[in-house]
């Protein structure tokens, strides 16, 4: 029997809402909101955002969910110079706008619900779970939103009133129509010659008179593309004066501009592409001839201002990955549960019951590590905002907010890419296991089995491929380490200590997966010392810090490294979930949620552990 909502059916994800850390959250969320609109008791604020994905739940549920196949085969089209979404996407689009869920991480001035990124990335797998186009489309109304309103008040285009409240800043009017559902946004990174290497992005932007920019080039496999509100990188510097990443900039182009009194197209739309799933999403080549563009942020900052919105899409594919992984896995156990051979449910066969298990464990870690990243990276976002906002007149007060930012990010930072690599893997290989206990059936379309597949395959894809992911996790791990190699061996050997001394079976399967990361950074940084200085066995791990800081060059001395930068990745995964299913564990110790949730961490590193 379907499920009538997915939210109230989903208990893991019910308990994250639940103990969520708003007490920090909430104030840096409402800081600078009307106090007589905002909420000011967490309490409160956690109520009414559970409320909301209830509403989300049965939506999606009963709007999306039902329409997989509609969603799968219905197209969108392109009418002269127009791409017009698919009816039934259009359809659930618009009683999405009607919830109010277009404008929920907007401000209320403009119409939005100025809730957080957490509980967005809550409801994009809500969203996911129906139909994962929908969620992808969902994403390019609030999400493109959200980062205008960022890139204003890191510019520093803000009005505030005498009660502290933001009152208007850059892109407002925009802003408005996103939060009703009228418009929404996309970003224009990849060309014909130029996808994870953005640094050879030719598109041109010429600086104009006016202030205006003119832009020239193409942009292909554009994600809803169709949209009215554009987000460009684009090389602002001659090559031979300043190349590379940092002789980009980055742009607002509106698709619709006024001139000569009309409206007429500003950037044109080359052609739809035809995809192997999200059929109803759009994916779209743009021609970019002349088009009138708005310079963002500082000129040649343009690749650190798109990390910003590609952080926070990668984060965001965790939360996509879910919604697929427990689509799949409701879809197994339900058929499981139902298919009888040999005399017994199949759910009963010690190997389907094993795959079973494992998806659920695997989702539960997924869900922790992606609801610690998401979180560390609004908190990191918020108090940004607010030292950008409201200065403190202290040095140290200002100091020790830029230490607290710091702290978040780093955590974010680390978590980003271990998410978006697990996250896309494990949608492929769980939508694969559904497929292999639904056996024929799966291989049907008439069951939707085979659409979960082809749905998940541009997930290790897009924002980034899983190797890019895997060189970041590789690059940011090992330099760590580098940095204070004595932290390092200190804590090598303490973890040795506390796998064999300390009495916790949860702690002691915690410390030997921390081992098995140590061990495996440690094998890999001894072997690329080794490339570089020839046999350094006989050297104190602590010299190397220097000689290596003389000559680093980490294009040519991760050489080593790299041909096991995935290997690594993985292990960096199972250890990062366990640690976050063991912070939970420790969380909830003495509440009725403690003993489910260290149950969920012991099966987590059972299994994971094996895989390290």
């Amino acid at each position: 029997m379907s499920s009538r909502n997915f939210f109230i059916d989903n208990e893991d994800l019910q308990f994250h809402i639940r103990t969520m850390d708003w007490a920090s959250l909430l104030p840096l969320v409402e800081a600078y909101e009307n106090p007589e609109e905002a909420f000011k008791d967490p309490a409160q604020a956690g109520e009414f955002y559970a409320e909301m994905l209830t509403t989300i739940g049965q939506f999606a549920a009963e709007q999306i969910a039902p329409y997989t196949t509609e969603l799968d085969t219905q197209h969108p089209t392109q009418e002269g110079e127009e791409i017009l979404t698919a009816p039934r996407m259009k359809t659930i689009l618009d009683g999405l706008a009607q919830l109010g869920a277009m404008g929920l991480i907007l401000p209320r001035r403009l119409g939005g619900l100025n809730s957080p990124m957490v509980l967005n990335s809550a409801l994009s797998e809500l969203l996911a779970r129906g139909d994962v186009s929908v969620m992808t489309a969902y994403g390019f109304y609030g999400g493109v939103g959200a980062v205008l309103s960022r890139y204003a008040i890191d510019e520093g285009h803000f009005e505030r009133d005498e009660k502290g409240c933001i009152t208007s800043m850059r892109f407002d009017d925009k802003l408005e129509k996103i939060a009703a559902g009228e418009e929404w946004g996309a970003m224009l990174l990849t060309e014909p010659n130029a996808g994870s290497d953005l640094a050879l992005i030719g598109t041109k932007a010429v600086e104009q008179d006016d202030g205006t920019w003119l832009l020239n080039g193409q942009k292909i496999w554009i994600t809803s593309g169709h949209g009215e509100h554009h987000i460009v990188l684009a090389r602002s510097e001659e090559p031979g004066k300043l190349g590379g990443l940092k002789g980009l900039s980055l742009y607002y182009v509106p698709a619709h501009i006024e001139k000569d009194g009309k409206r007429v197209r500003n950037v044109e739309m080359g052609g739809l592409e035809e995809k192997m799933g999200q059929h109803s999403g759009v994916a779209a080549t743009i021609n970019l001839e002349d088009s009138v563009g708005h310079l963002i942020g500082q000129r040649g900052h343009g690749f650190r201002g798109m990390l910003l919105l590609m952080n926070n899409a990668r984060i965001l594919v965790g939360f996509e990955s879910l919604g697929i992984c427990e689509s799949a896995y409701r879809q197994s156990k339900s058929y499981a549960e139902e298919r009888v051979t040999m005399g017994q449910p199949i759910i009963r066969h010690a190997m389907i019951a094993d795959y079973l298990d494992e998806m659920e464990i695997t989702i539960i870690g997924l869900r922790a590590l992606s609801f610690d990243a998401v979180y560390n990276e609004e908190m990191a976002h918020r108090l940004r905002m607010k030292l950008q906002v409201e200065q403190p007149e202290d040095a140290t007060d200002k100091r020790n907010v830029e230490k607290e930012i710091q702290k978040y990010k780093w955590r974010a930072r680390l978590a980003t890419p271990l998410i978006k690599y697990f996250g896309s893997e494990e949608a492929v290989r769980i939508a694969r296991m559904n497929m292999q206990i639904l056996g024929g059936v799966g291989y049907m379309k008439e069951y939707g089995a085979e659409k979960l597949l082809r749905d998940a395959l541009i997930l290790p894809v897009y924002e980034g491929t899983s190797q890019i992911q895997s060189l970041m996790a590789l690059k940011d791990n090992l330099q760590k380490v580098l940095r204070n190699p004595r932290k390092a061996i200190s804590r090598f050997a303490a973890l040795k200590l506390e796998a064999v001394s300390a009495r916790d079976e949860m702690e002691k399967a915690l410390a030997r997966m921390r081992i098995t990361k140590y061990s495996a950074m440690q094998t890999i940084f001894t072997r690329i010392v080794a490339d570089k200085f020839g046999d350094v066995k006989e050297k104190p791990l602590l010299e190397w810090k220097s000689a290596f800081l003389k000559t680093w060059d980490p294009a040519v001395d991760f050489s080593f490294g790299l041909w096991h930068a995935e290997r690594l990745t993985k292990i960096l995964c199972y250890v990062s979930i366990s640690e976050s299913l063991v912070r939970l564990a420790r969380k909830t110790v003495d509440t009725e949620d403690g003993p489910q949730r260290r149950e969920y961490a012991l099966r987590f590193m059972e299994r994971f552990e094996a895989k390290a």
